[in-house]
């Protein structure tokens, strides 16, 4: 994950450490009687275990009284933590530690910012009111219920391979960015992208003498949308699709294609190399999308 999150509860508490040290040196100024307790304080590290706990125990206390002596919240002097259950480590757990819920629900939204997550697209989302009639309908909850249970079977599901295609409109890229979410909900590391920026990110990647390809390669799950939209350009697009859906296909990773071109118009654009790979009837379920175009029903508000 590119997120480093020990150094950003590091952070948090240097933070909290901060602050609580600001409202110290406030409190010192208003009244002596604070000082004097911090100083009780520092002592305590010396003392007996037990010993310490009662003296911590009368000290805090005081405290209490000075603070509502001078009109101050009861917890004025206490740090104030981003995450009181794990008091910004991101861990709970004695002796055996686990990760906080604050600390799985970062990495959830890195995930998704990784993999370039929409969170209105989720199968939670899906309307049966933009559907024109019942026909359309039950086809468009067939579909949702097996990309649903794709999903739900990833990292490794049954036919790790999809292509749903489709004239413009019908919902594919829902159901591709449905699938991406709950993969990232479920923790499983996952990147959608339309097949034009990822020739971008090629090209940039090779004129920076860095090779790209391994970032789409070896994802557990890609999500490749808009393929057939990307500029063909010589030496790169056709290398770069090949290598992706080779290495893909034969290490069974799931990768989820989505374009408006049929399997014949992807072999006639790409070759028989690439499209064999991509629709490879061994390891790929391939969806087709018809009926009359959902956009403007969506756009419409209807």
């Amino acid at each position: 994950m590119k997120h480093d999150l020990n150094a950003y509860y590091a952070e948090l508490r240097r933070r909290s450490l901060r602050q609580l040290e600001a409202r110290q040196r406030e409190c010192a100024a208003l009244d002596p009687a604070f000082s004097a307790l911090q100083t009780k304080r520092s002592r305590v590290l010396f003392m007996p275990a037990q010993g310490a706990k009662l003296t911590l125990s009368t000290i805090r206390l005081e405290e209490e009284a000075l603070l509502k002596k001078h009109g101050l919240p009861r917890d004025y002097l206490q740090p104030a933590y981003v995450c009181p259950l794990c008091r910004d480590t991101g861990l709970v757990g004695e002796p055996v530690q686990r990760k906080c819920a604050c600390r799985l629900k970062l990495e959830q939204q890195f995930r998704a910012e990784a993999a370039r997550i929409n969170d209105r697209e989720t199968f939670e989302g899906f309307r049966p009111d933009i559907y024109p009639d019942d026909v359309s309908l039950q086809n468009g909850r067939k579909i949702m219920a097996f990309c649903q249970k794709y999903a739900d079977t990833l990292p490794s599901p049954k036919i790790p391979q999809l292509f749903l295609y489709g004239q413009a409109g019908r919902g594919k890229s829902f159901m591709g960015n449905a699938i991406a979410a709950r993969a990232i909900e479920r923790g499983i590391d996952s990147l959608r992208l339309t097949a034009y920026r990822m020739t971008e990110e090629v090209m940039a990647g090779f004129s920076g003498n860095a090779s790209p390809l391994p970032r789409f390669t070896q994802v557990p799950l890609l999500v490749l949308d808009d393929l057939g939209t990307e500029p063909m350009i010589p030496n790169v697009t056709a290398e770069s699709l090949f290598a992706i859906a080779d290495q893909r296909s034969s290490a069974r990773l799931a990768t989820v294609y989505i374009s408006n071109l049929t399997r014949e118009e992807l072999r006639d654009r790409y070759g028989d190399r690439i499209a064999s790979r991509i629709t490879d009837a061994a390891i790929t379920k391939e969806i087709c999308f018809a009926g009359a175009s959902l956009r403007s029903r969506i756009e419409d508000g209807r």
